[in-house]
């Protein structure tokens, strides 16, 4: 049983946006499962360790996108993402120390931020990329 399934209304239509959000689905489905079947905080924290830096990774991805594509929202958008990087980082470091471990409140969180994430600020992106990318097609081809 998975906490998050994977559909259309997600897509971004960028490839390799999407291809690293269905990861993140992945990964944290993955989370999900050991904490229902009472996987201790050792796997659970290395699977948080994989998280964390996934998740680093792909927002670097997106970053890059921003800054290259001169994306108007990108103050705001990198906001997000630090916080939702401390966010994991700290849950991380509490689960290694003994004095939290992951429960549903934790994984809805993570749920409910990333599917807003993807269908708000993430589909900007990804429209921003695209409406670029048709200019400079349809500028290369005026003669």
């Amino acid at each position: 049983m998975s906490l998050m399934r994977w559909n259309d209304e997600y897509l971004t239509f960028n490839q390799v946006i999407d291809e690293q959000h269905q990861r993140l689905f992945e990964i944290i489905n993955g989370i999900y499962d050991m904490m229902r079947v009472g996987r201790g905080n050792e796997s659970i924290a290395y699977a948080l360790t994989e998280l964390t830096e996934f998740t680093r990774f792909h927002f670097a991805t997106e970053e890059k996108f921003m800054l290259d594509a001169e994306f108007p929202g990108t103050d705001n958008h990198s906001s997000e993402h630090a916080r939702l990087l401390d966010e994991i980082r700290e849950l991380r470091h509490r689960v290694i120390d003994g004095s939290a471990v992951v429960t549903m409140n934790e994984m809805s969180f993570l749920k409910d931020w990333l599917l807003t994430h993807f269908t708000g600020p993430d589909k900007g992106l990804a429209t921003h990329l695209r409406r670029q990318a048709e200019a400079a097609i349809e500028n290369a081809a005026k003669p």
